[in-house]
């Protein structure tokens, strides 16, 4: 009798055990699949001309801003970097000017290190001069720039599909992916460079061990820009007009915002981690808008 009574007592404990466990995975599996919303908080005026990237430097609370002004791949030297404050006033029309088609920027030691069809350009920041230019042969049409922790550039060839490397003065090329069709939005991070293919729309992952490129999501119309927030998940810019959360657990896509319609476009954006604010800017609509990050 005392036999069955134990028995019967391990069997209810092991069955409420396993009752408690499956209730708290699915408390945490819901947590888990919480999507931001998008608020918009300002805008700047209309003089940005052709505004093709966006960063923002927390040393300063600057947001630099690429200004193409013409052609995209036309070298006519009249493209220039604008500055604004975190107000979306233009702070500096033409901060420096002297470049083609800007594109893509990253940041490293006081330098503004700029894309700029065939060029990597350097920039000073404290004097607000172009104090270097490194010349990448072949057309390759340079678009998005990142950096890594040890200031070493890489960036995109939309017409060479590579990813093109600087390292104290000398270009090399890091990776490339023949399989790519219009390589673009890069951001460097301890497992590897995340990407962009604009004509693929797809996001990936090019691996630092072996340099593959593995596509993780895909139909993201014109893919563009990279972000990625503090909680590990990304958000990537669609060229036409579209934002989307990617989730790094499941590797799915919510579309946040569409603009196509307005032809308001999105393009090389960037993310101000403070303040939960994404900077958006609009291409041919001449204007940086920024909004605010809600969960």
């Amino acid at each position: 009798m005392f036999k069955s009574l134990l028995s019967l007592f391990v069997v209810l404990v092991i069955v409420t055990s396993c009752g408690k466990k499956k209730e708290n995975s699915s408390t945490t599996s819901e947590t888990a699949t919480v999507t931001p919303t998008l608020e918009l908080l300002w805008e700047t005026d209309s003089l940005l001309t052709t505004c093709e990237s966006v960063l923002y430097d927390k040393n300063t609370q600057t947001i630099y801003v690429a200004n193409i002004n013409d052609g995209p791949w036309v070298k006519d030297n009249n493209g220039f970097i604008s500055t604004i404050n975190t107000k979306g006033e233009i702070t500096q029309l033409k901060w420096v000017e002297g470049l083609s088609a800007p594109k893509g920027m990253g940041l490293y030691d006081g330098k503004l290190y700029v894309n700029d069809i065939d060029d990597i350009v350097e920039i000073d920041i404290d004097k607000g001069i172009i104090s270097n230019r490194y010349t990448i042969e072949d057309n390759p049409q340079l678009n998005d720039l990142t950096v890594d922790s040890d200031g070493i550039v890489y960036s995109s060839g939309s017409n060479s599909n590579k990813i093109h490397k600087l390292e104290n003065g000398v270009i090399t090329v890091a990776a490339t992916n023949p399989e790519g069709k219009r390589l673009n939005g890069l951001l460097w991070q301890e497992e590897g460079i995340y990407y962009a293919d604009f004509a693929k729309a797809v996001f990936g992952l090019v691996s630092h061990k072996d340099q593959t490129f593995k596509a993780y999501i895909e139909d993201l119309n014109d893919a563009d820009g990279i972000i990625r927030l503090d909680n590990g998940d990304f958000i990537v810019s669609g060229w036409k007009g579209a934002l989307f959360y990617v989730d790094a657990k499941t590797w799915t896509k919510t579309k946040l915002l569409d603009t196509t319609e307005q032809s308001i476009h999105a393009a090389d954006i960037d993310y101000i981690a403070a303040t939960q604010t994404l900077l958006v800017p609009t291409f041919f609509h001449n204007r940086v808008m920024a909004y605010k990050l809600k969960f």
